[in-house]
This record gives structure tokens, C-alpha cells and sequence, in this order.
């Protein structure tokens, strides 16, 4: 793909509003970004063309928050989700049908209003978890991750029974960290990497770090209620933009 200047502008416009967001709430990015990308651009461009700054933020994030989640109820998420990347990855090299676009949609559109209508109620310490649901829904974010760069999922999971917004949002940065660099080795072994990638993928890391400067300001001025407010609505708004966008264009 050749990129010319209005594309590299339309690119950096949108990835610096999805990074904006990702640096105030920990994940979002791709709910705003895949939408509108896609309008112009093909999956197999944006998803892996993310990977890179998405690897950049997530680490800095999971830093400044590590002392906030539990390693070890954490890293076995992690291995069920790479496990899921490895069907996402074959299905994202081979093409997808829209309907799956359009169910995933459905699905985003779903989990937004589930995490809209549920009240969010203390964990206690003496709560009984099923460790199957855990790892089912962290293979299945894994998939939905290797083919759209969304982990919806294990965000919805994560939202509810986290004790506090840093646990949550080290945790899912973590997460995103961790099964990002195995993504990476995945787009490399499948010949999904190449330069028309890269350059998106600087033209990302571009505008996620300029995001940085106008995310700190916000950042002390919006309250945690506030937030996890907007992360609802970025899931609304992301999982209705993607059935239209699949439906109108049958792409």
C-alpha cells in the first residue's frame, strides 16, 4: 500500500483520539480506532500496525501500576489468551467473512450495556471464582485480540470483579503487554509484518506519544466514576459503529 500525506494525516488524526483515550482509561483505543480505520484501511493492515505503539503504552501503563494486581491470578488470563491468539491469527491471514465482523459487534454492543446495567459491587477477599470462565472468556478475548486488536472479553471480566480502577487497569495493561509481544512473533511467522505495516506503525507511535501530552492534564481532572462511564461508552459506540460499518459495506 502507498501512503500519501491525506492518508498518513487521517491515520495519525484517529490514533491520536484512540491513544488519548487509552492513556486515560487503560484500553479503548481499538474500540475508537478499528472502526474508523477500517473505513479506509484493511485489517490485516491496522491490527498488526498497532501492535507497536499498543506495546509502548501497555508497558508504561503496566509499570506505573504493578504494584496494584495479583501476578499470580494474572498470568494464567495470560496463557489463555495466547492460546486464543492462535486460531485469530489464521483466521485473520486467510480473511474473515462480515458476518464475524457483525457478531462481534453484536457482542461489544452487549457487553456495553451489561457493564452499564450491572452495579459494580466489592470484591471480597473470600469470593469463589470458577477458574473455567476465566480461562474461556481469556481464549476467547485472545481471538477477538489476534484478528481485531480488541480484547473486549477479558476487559468486561476484568471491570467487574477487580477490587479497584488500578487493579483493573494494571491488570488489563498486563494483559494487553504480555499477549501483544506473542501476537507480534505470530504476524511475524504468518508474513502478516511488512513495510506497508510499518509504516503505520510509526505513524501510530507518533501519535500515541503526542497522546501522552494531552492525556496528563485530563487525567487529574476526570474522577474514576467518570472514567469507567466513558469506557461504557466507548464500548456502545465502538460495537455500533463496527455492525455498521460491516453491514453497510459487507467488508
Amino acid at each position: 500500500m502507498k501512503f500519501t500525506w491525506n492518508m498518513a494525516l487521517f491515520i495519525f488524526l484517529v490514533q491520536l483520539l484512540a491513544y488519548i483515550v487509552k492513556w486515560l482509561i487503560g484500553f479503548g483505543n481499538p474500540l475508537i480506532s478499528a472502526p474508523l480505520l477500517s473505513m479506509r484501511l484493511d485489517n490485516t493492515l491496522i491490527t498488526p500496525g498497532s501492535l507497536l505503539p499498543d506495546l509502548c503504552i501497555n508497558g508504561c501503563i503496566t509499570w506505573q501500576n504493578r504494584k496494584h494486581f495479583n501476578w499470580r491470578r494474572i498470568l494464567p488470563l495470560l496463557l489463555a489468551m495466547l492460546l486464543g491468539d492462535l486460531p485469530g491469527t489464521w483466521l485473520l491471514r486467510f480473511s474473515l467473512p462480515w458476518i464475524l465482523k457483525t457478531l462481534l459487534g453484536l457482542v461489544v454492543v452487549f457487553l456495553g450495556l451489561e457493564m452499564a446495567t450491572r452495579s459494580r459491587r466489592p470484591v471480597s477477599e473470600h469470593r469463589r471464582e470458577r477458574p473455567w470462565i476465566q480461562y474461556v472468556i481469556s481464549f476467547f478475548s485472545g481471538m477477538c485480540s489476534a484478528l481485531f486488536g480488541i480484547n473486549m472479553f477479558l476487559v468486561a471480566y476484568l471491570q467487574r470483579t477487580a477490587r479497584d480502577y488500578d487493579e483493573f487497569k494494571g491488570s488489563i495493561c498486563f494483559l494487553f503487554l504480555g499477549e501483544g509481544l506473542f501476537r507480534t512473533l505470530l504476524y511475524f511467522c504468518s508474513g502478516l509484518l511488512s513495510r506497508s505495516v510499518l509504516w503505520f506503525s510509526l505513524i501510530s507511535l507518533d501519535a500515541a506519544l503526542l497522546s501522552l501530552a494531552a492525556a496528563r492534564p485530563l487525567s487529574r481532572r476526570i474522577k474514576t466514576d467518570t472514567l469507567q462511564k466513558l469506557a461504557i461508552a466507548f464500548f456502545l459506540a465502538g460495537g455500533v459503529s463496527i455492525i455498521v460499518k460491516s453491514l453497510l459495506l459487507r467488508a
